[in-house]
């Protein structure tokens, strides 16, 4: 049986009903002391083990070293052979020789950190081995053949044994590989705890963020409330109402005021005069917006000349500048108090604020969700160092 069978079958083992290590009862709490007392106690035993095998490679390094000048000693000129042949035979053993010399050199250079890491070295040294030499040694055992089996034999037994070591360790590697598992699911789970107590201390100091950002919010509305309810801000209010009403109004005295001017005799009386007509016209068609450009005066003009004016649209226009004075009265008092007004100040503000309380708690959400997952994965590891 090779390396390659040998690793599958103590595999197979790992994982059949056959009793393993004896079970220990152990605390979680207590699982990191009890699993460097583990590898401590674990590194001894493979140290003595690693020792054994070096001793072992030594004596076949020195035993080896023999049959190798044997094997290089081997005149193939004293065969009766051709020539190819014998060139053949020297290429063989050449690189057969130089691939034993490595494979020792490599079995001095074994991994000596853990048991199942040289199991898996030696498997790979001696793969590599047999792929690399096996048509050399084909080659040279054509006229060598007791000098290259006597190396193959050496070679053969150290195999062996080198098996019989790691099975009769099999139950060190088990061990092994089940501690070095704990320490690395307990790596994982102190790594996940860091990470689920900074989650915590960030979600406190949200909830702290959250808590002063909706007071400062309440502080902002109880303030503009409180303006609210002032006598500067009812006056405000009412002079805002005076001027949307004296607005309509106008919307209704505009039109009126045209209702009151004749346009047929308007246009009679200045039918001759081109630049005339075309304002009578523009005035007749759309009054509101023409009347709007200069506050009725050109059209007051033209009525005057044409002798067309009277007292009913006099009053009217009249009435009409009156409220338009008193838009604009109010109009500059209100910009004159804008700066005075701490209203729009504090709705930004408090709008700022409110979408800051948003931003914050959907940061909170994700951290929640984080440490949600996060205690899940822990579980789930702790469910395996239970088992």
């Amino acid at each position: 049986m090779g390396l390659k069978d040998f690793l599958r079958k103590l595999a197979q083992g790992m994982q059949s009903k056959d009793k393993g290590p004896e079970k220990e009862k152990v605390a979680l709490s207590d699982l990191g002391a009890w699993t460097e007392n583990k590898i401590n106690h674990l590194k001894i035993k493979e140290k003595a083990t690693f020792d054994f095998i070096q001793k072992k490679v030594e004596f076949l390094g020195d035993e080896l070293k023999e049959k190798i000048n044997a094997a290089k000693s081997f005149d193939v000129n004293l065969k009766k052979e051709e020539d190819r042949i014998k060139s053949a035979v020297e290429e063989g053993r050449k690189k057969y020789l130089e691939s034993v010399e490595y494979l020792i050199e490599s079995l001095n250079n074994l991994n000596k950190e853990r048991l199942e890491k040289a199991i898996a070295d030696a498997d790979r040294i001696f793969s590599d081995f047999n792929k690399k030499s096996s048509r050399s040694y084909e080659r040279a055992t054509i006229l060598i053949g007791k000098e290259m089996g006597e190396i193959r034999e050496s070679l053969k037994t150290f195999s062996k044994n080198l098996i019989k070591i790691f099975d009769e360790n099999k139950g060190l590697v088990e061990s092994s590989r089940i501690v070095f598992l704990i320490k690395l699911k307990l790596s994982q789970s102190e790594k996940i705890e860091q990470e689920i107590q900074k989650i915590d201390r960030e979600i406190i100091s949200l909830n702290n963020e959250i808590t002063e950002k909706e007071k400062e919010s309440m502080e902002i509305l109880a303030e503009i409330d409180a303006i609210k309810k002032s006598s500067e801000y009812l006056e405000k209010q009412e002079r805002q109402e005076k001027i949307k009403l004296l607005k309509n109004e106008l919307e209704k005295d505009i039109p009126g005021l045209r209702q009151l001017i004749d346009f047929k005799a308007l246009g009679n009386f200045y039918h001759i005069f081109e630049d005339k007509i075309q304002i009578v016209k523009a005035h007749r068609d759309d009054f509101q917006a023409n009347f709007q450009k200069d506050s009725g005066k050109t059209i007051l003009d033209l009525l005057e000349i044409a002798k067309l004016n009277n007292k009913s649209i006099s009053g009217k226009l009249n009435q009409i500048h009156k409220k338009k004075e008193e838009i604009l009265k109010l109009e500059t008092q209100l910009e004159n108090e804008k700066n005075k007004d701490k209203t729009n100040e504090l709705y930004y503000a408090s709008t700022k604020t409110i979408l800051e309380i948003g931003d914050l708690k959907n940061k909170k959400s994700r951290e929640e969700k984080r440490l949600e997952k996060l205690k899940a994965d822990k579980e789930k590891i702790i469910s395996e160092l239970k088992e």
